[in-house]
């Protein structure tokens, strides 16, 4: 699936070339031989910390394929005993901050440019 803006960072690239380490998640999904949308959760520090990404092809969005890949990563956090999840958006998103928000996400007050910052305590 490509995007605009993707640049692999080594986080990205250790997760893609080790896919069976249980120390990050990736969620993909697929409509038949098609990548449409993909969740990830890349733990960042000591502190209990994770990063949280997802990205959906247009035509996919509002058929809850997003909510589902993002609570499967929420429960996948809280079973890994992870503290807190991270995500940066874009501040006229207003459909995912909508879903961020359903699963308790927050403002942090972080912003660079028009992105902000979310977190969520587990």
């Amino acid at each position: 699936m490509h995007t605009a803006r993707f640049e692999p960072t080594p986080a990205w690239e250790y997760a893609l070339s080790h896919p069976d380490d249980m120390s990050h998640l990736l969620l993909v999904a697929c409509h038949e031989d098609e990548v449409v949308g993909w969740c990830r959760v890349f733990p960042g520090g000591e502190d209990g910390s994770a990063v949280v990404g997802i990205g959906l092809l247009k035509p996919y969005r509002d058929r809850g394929v997003g909510t589902q890949m993002l609570g499967t990563a929420i429960d996948w956090a809280r079973q890994q005993g992870l503290q807190r999840l991270v995500l940066t958006t874009r501040s006229d998103n207003a459909r995912a901050i909508h879903v961020f928000r359903k699963y308790g996400f927050q403002e942090t007050g972080r912003r660079d440019g028009e992105w902000i910052e979310m977190a969520l305590l587990l």
